[in-house]
């Protein structure tokens, strides 16, 4: 996972809220373009990338609500709740949205605690939490520890742990392959980056 630098409501959402009788959730296009900008198009849970939808394809996103709609009906409005993940299924598989269905999650994925208690396996891919009830929900609520995504995260780390053991890169060079993986090309960020982050952010402690 990433921390969501969580930015203002499209003007689009604010006036749609402030129509008579708009009270029950419907979402708009401009309200997923925003998410979608706003993740760099990836995947708030899993950092899948999610692609844009045409015509010819099924679903490939989902507007996701932190707190469950069915637990907090107050806040399905709140742009504030709202994130946008991929469809949620790899080779049957269901994780992130999918596999939460309409349970709330008990942290946010905008507090920079809830990121610094991130780690990864280096040899599994598995994602971890130092905080015991954000390990078991990112285990059992959200299932990011199916063994697809963490063979895709264990894979996209193993090309930076290749580089860093060939090339042997000095404090200054690790700092700008982290810029370049925090960094939005074409609004969109690298898929799985939250694993190199933290990787090269431990990196870089050791100096």
């Amino acid at each position: 996972m990433i921390r969501i630098n969580k930015k203002t409501e499209p003007i689009e959402w604010t006036k749609k809220k402030l129509t008579p009788n708009f009270t029950k959730y419907s979402s708009i296009p401009e309200l997923r373009d925003a998410l979608l900008e706003e993740q760099g198009f990836i995947c708030a849970y899993c950092m899948r990338s999610i692609p844009v939808k045409d015509f010819n394809e099924a679903e490939t996103s989902k507007i996701e609500h932190i707190k469950s709609r069915s637990d907090l009906p107050d806040l399905q409005l709140d742009y504030n709740n709202m994130i946008i993940c991929c469809p949620g299924s790899i080779n049957g598989s269901s994780h992130c949205d999918k596999s939460k269905g309409h349970r709330s999650l008990s942290f946010s994925l905008f507090d920079i605690s809830v990121q610094s208690s991130i780690v990864y396996g280096t040899k599994d891919g598995k994602i971890k939490s130092a905080n015991a009830t954000i390990d078991d929900e990112i285990s059992s609520l959200l299932s990011l520890n199916n063994a697809m995504l963490k063979a895709n995260r264990k894979e996209t780390l193993s090309g930076i742990l290749t580089i860093l053991e060939k090339k042997k890169w000095k404090k200054a060079q690790i700092e700008l392959k982290l810029v370049e993986w925090n960094k939005k090309e074409n609004q969109r960020l690298k898929p799985y980056c939250g694993v190199v982050i933290w990787y090269l952010e431990k990196k870089l402690r050791q100096y």
